[in-house]
């Protein structure tokens, strides 16, 4: 691989680096390292180099899509689906600095797997080296320098290990060695990989006019000096013929073809890279035939190593990392049912919560739930809402899905999202939502969502009501948030809900249960709801209401509703509301109060009524000469009971 374009190229400059930078091969070096049979390999198809192979003298990747393989080798019909598209190709930006310098993009143990996948069996020849699943070297000490940090040599240490090590050292992603090793030798899918492979592994130093460095040979060697030099590239001053911006590269090395060159905006140090190290640009043809030859113009090297990596590890434009990535590459990394990244790792301000978008889906991480998988149509509903930003925000835990009602659910920090196949999906959000889990989500008294919630009003002032198949969930500023389920519900129901004379529930529901009879009741403003398993649905309405608060004890269950008459005539007309209940009676009138009549003294009232009139006060007690007399004054009388006498009627 050149440090620059060849002297005799016209396009390039006069400038030569320095006497002390390693020896590279020319652009045509590099041309036959980058493409030839890498073009089928890097599409999926695996080199099985024989032992004695040697690269074809006249083969050229730069400049032939399909160059001979090495003599002798066998193409298996294993290649996988093409995923790099030549549209998507940007000539400025081919690897962006974050994918391209990511010395933490692969543990040793994820490339060890990887290497694996891509080999699953070795056919490693005797005498021969083994397979780089396989292979293990002996690796000296590097001392920190300006490019690389310090790597610590090991006896007898694996190749994923060595080129983990590396990638860390130098500050270059893994998986750009990966790369480099399979374009430049087939050492990532070679099955029985010879010496020579090995030894310019990832063609460091070997150029096509002269012997390879003997200094640079080796796996190890071979890839420390390729990481290294990347960030050479990147010296401040360094390879000033190759700036940032606009740029004149060539279409071709021969430039009697008058194949011409291309103005190429060069928009990161990576590219810039790129270009150092194989100074042509594919033309159009190569990009319209990515995965075969373009025309007498075409050069593949850069194009090579943008589907190289495009088809292993996605997109060159945006990092995978850490739990995101450990998760991507479990499922399966671009065959998985989520895709090829098509974003950024995007976290919550505090690192709580963080998301990735791929092709097909998103990956989330969560504090409590780590990290997982969302694809599918409540994924879609999601993003449709605003993904993080809309109401539901950051993926809390994985979607679930329930027999018992066929339904899907997804928990985010704000909400749930519900897919059913009789209600669709469904969002329940904020407030409504915590009500909601409060009372066992689907599994509960409220069970599945029915429809969206309907709001009025905005911010502070904000008043919802959202359906769910046992009731109702309400949100409201001053009334709190609520459920509303079973008799209640629908009674409210039939009052017309909040547009009617109840309102919005300022309570949640209270049950209880006595001899077998459950009673459950509910506020709504003035008015308490009352169900149970053996009366019909009742109200207790306005002063009677607040009394029957207090002395519920007392006076038990209502039996009826309320039921108010008038009273006198004329100008001295007034009006009585009575209600009934299990223990007793609660009377209001204007002119008389607000009083109750419970137990012995409520059952004599029920008797008398008419005898008695209203009740004028509640019941008051006396202790006189060690007799307990107890008395309540009615309008046309009074009930009195002294000491253990039942008590009695006096008008």
């Amino acid at each position: 691989m050149p440090d620059r374009p060849e002297t005799s190229q016209t396009s390039a400059p006069a400038a030569v680096p320095p006497a002390s930078t390693p020896r590279r091969g020319s652009p045509r070096g590099l041309a036959r390292r980058l493409g030839a049979a890498l073009v089928l390999v890097l599409a999926g198809a695996v080199v099985v180099p024989a032992a004695t192979a040697e690269p074809a003298a006249a083969a050229s990747p730069a400049t032939s899509a399909l160059a001979a393989t090495p003599s002798g080798a066998h193409l298996a019909a294993t290649a996988l689906p093409a995923r790099a598209n030549g549209t998507d190709f940007d000539p400025g930006n081919i690897i962006t600095d974050e994918v391209f310098f990511d010395g933490k993009a692969l543990t040793s143990g994820q490339i060890q797997a990887f290497l694996r996948r891509k080999v699953p069996t070795c056919h490693a020849k005797p005498g021969d080296p083994d397979c780089l699943r396989n292979y293990r070297e002996t690796t000296p000490t590097r001392a920190k320098d300006a490019y690389c940090k310090k790597y610590t040599g090991a006896k007898n240490e694996r190749a994923s290990k060595i080129i983990a090590k590396v990638a860390k050292a130098c500050g270059v992603s893994a998986k750009v060695l990966l790369v480099l090793l399979q374009k430049e030798q087939s050492l990532v899918t070679a099955t029985a990989p010879t010496r020579r492979q090995y030894e310019r592994a990832t063609g460091f130093a070997c150029p096509d006019t002269a012997p390879c460095d003997p200094k640079k040979s080796g796996f190890f060697e071979q890839v420390y000096s390729a990481a290294h030099a990347f960030n050479r590239y990147a010296a401040p001053n360094a390879y000033a013929w190759r700036p940032l911006g606009k740029n004149k590269l060539p279409y071709h090395p021969d430039s009697s073809r008058g194949c011409g060159t291309a103005t190429v905006n060069i928009k990161n140090q990576a590219t810039r890279g790129l270009y150092i190290y194989t100074p042509y640009v594919p033309n159009k043809a190569a990009l319209d035939n990515m995965y075969g030859t373009g025309d007498r113009c075409s050069s593949y090297g850069n194009r090579n190593f943008w589907r190289g990596f495009t088809d292993w590890f996605g997109s060159t434009r945006y990092a995978v990392r850490g739990a995101i990535q450990k998760a991507w590459l479990a499922a399966g990394d671009v065959d998985s049912s989520v895709g090829v990244q098509r974003g950024h790792e995007t976290c919550h301000s505090k690192g709580h919560y963080c998301v990735q978008r791929f092709t097909r889906g998103t990956i989330a991480k969560s504090p409590k739930k780590g990290t997982f998988l969302m694809t599918g149509a409540l994924e879609k509903a999601w993003r449709k809402a605003g993904a993080q930003k809309g109401p539901l925000k950051w993926p809390y835990s994985p979607a679930k899905a329930r027999r018992a009602d066929s339904s899907t659910m997804q928990r985010f920090s704000s909400g749930y999202l519900v897919d059913t196949p009789r209600w669709g999906i469904q969002q329940v959000v904020g407030d409504a939502a915590k009500v909601w889990r409060k009372n066992k989500h689907r599994t509960g008294r409220l069970g599945l969502p029915r429809a969206a919630a309907k709001c009025k009003g905005s911010g502070k002032k904000e008043r919802c009501v959202q359906h769910f198949v046992g009731g109702y969930v309400t949100v409201h500023p001053s009334r709190g948030n609520r459920a509303v389920t079973g008799d209640i519900a629908k009674y409210w129901k039939s009052k017309k809900l909040d547009r009617g004379s109840l309102g919005y529930p300022s309570s949640n529901e209270k049950c209880s249960t006595k001899k077998k009879v459950t009673t459950c009741r509910q506020s709504f403003g003035s008015t308490r709801v009352v169900s149970s398993t053996k009366y019909p649905i009742r109200t207790v309405r306005a002063k009677i209401a607040k009394l029957w608060d207090s002395k519920r004890s007392a006076v038990g269950e209502p039996v009826k509703n309320r039921k108010c008459t008038t009273r006198g005539k004329g100008a001295k007309r007034y009006k009585v509301c009575e209600q009934q209940f299990t223990k007793g009676w609660i009377s209001d009138s204007k002119k008389h109060g607000t009083f109750y009549v419970s137990g012995q003294f409520g059952k004599v009232f029920t008797k008398n009524k008419k005898k008695l009139g209203i009740p004028t006060s509640n019941r008051t007690c006396t202790k006189k000469s060690g007799t307990k007399t107890c008395t309540q004054t009615f309008t046309k009388g009074k009930i009195v009971k002294k000491g253990s006498k039942k008590p009695r009627v006096r008008t």
